[in-house]
């Protein structure tokens, strides 16, 4: 049972064992690795994400290895309702939320004058209102015991624009805009919000993202992403040492801090830049959609 009454919110000094940490997303990929960090500290977790089946086999390796109490809670988060259903779990069961890490996400390839907007508002619920529901849903629970820290995993991409994933980076800006708020919101109730921007990861996402092409909706399943990216256990520290620290916002590499800053501070370039990169992702789309003929 998480300790009620006032608290303090130093999270380095008084460790994260047995804190209680909502995952979404945990059945791969960053969630997974995010959740086997916060299990290495040696927290409670409740993991959430669709695949009942995926959410046992990651559950009962972190408690073979880590030793720790976990439970599963299948959950679609574009749903608003499982969403808060699963805060209102964790709850139940753990008596409070010391964590939430809202890391549930879905991407979406397309030009923005070519998108099914159907596509594109699942994606909003899955990457922005999904959240934010989960959010609303600890806040009351966290002011009860004391205060908390809430992460949410964005992307570099959601710092500036990302050419045929326009949808997505839409998402992450909405998503970025929304915690900033929320940060200087719930400071004085002892909630910290952390930003998470991963680069390219070397996750299953490209091949689950949504392709809303028009004709090529078949395509759905394909790797497209530019590389392979970083390891997600990497990304997985890395959240947790921000968690620790309380940080502001995260970076998972210099590369990622350095092209986020160089958007930033040389749009006209990055501008330029971006026209190049959508001709060539354009070009492997093509080149691929033909290999299919």
């Amino acid at each position: 049972m998480t300790n009620s009454g006032s608290r303090t919110r130093d999270f380095e000094k008084e460790k994260l064992k047995g804190k209680v940490a909502v995952v979404t997303g945990a059945s791969r990929g960053i969630g997974e690795a995010i959740a086997d960090a916060l299990a290495a500290e040696g927290c409670r977790l409740i993991l959430a994400a669709r695949s009942k089946d995926k959410l046992e086999d990651v559950s009962s390796g972190l408690r073979l290895r880590h030793g720790v109490e976990v439970i599963t809670v299948p959950t679609d988060i574009g749903d608003e309702g499982e969403a808060r259903r699963l805060i209102e779990t964790a709850e139940s069961h753990f008596g409070g939320v010391d964590i939430l890490v809202n890391n549930a996400g879905m991407g979406i390839y397309g030009a923005i004058d070519e998108l099914h907007l159907d596509d594109l508002r699942n994606v909003f619920e899955v990457n922005f209102f999904g959240p934010l529901a989960a959010l609303q849903a600890a806040v009351p629970v966290m002011r009860r015991n004391g205060g908390g820290i809430i992460v949410n995993v964005s992307s570099i991409v959601g710092k500036f624009p990302q050419p045929l994933g326009g949808g997505y980076t839409a998402t992450k800006f909405a998503l970025q805009g929304a915690s900033g708020a929320a940060r200087a919101e719930l400071k004085r109730d002892n909630i910290d919000v952390v930003l998470v921007c991963p680069g390219l990861t070397d996750t299953e996402f490209s091949q689950h993202s949504r392709i809303s092409v028009p004709g090529a909706e078949h395509r759905q399943g394909e790797r497209h992403s530019l590389g392979q990216g970083v390891e997600p256990e990497r990304v997985g520290r890395r959240t947790v040492a921000a968690i620790k620290r309380g940080e502001r916002e995260v970076y998972v590499t210099f590369f990622d801090r350095a092209l986020v800053w160089f958007a930033l501070h040389f749009p006209g370039l990055l501008q330029w830049a971006l026209v190049y990169v959508t001709r060539y992702r354009r070009k492997r789309f093509e080149e691929g959609e033909r290999a299919h003929e």
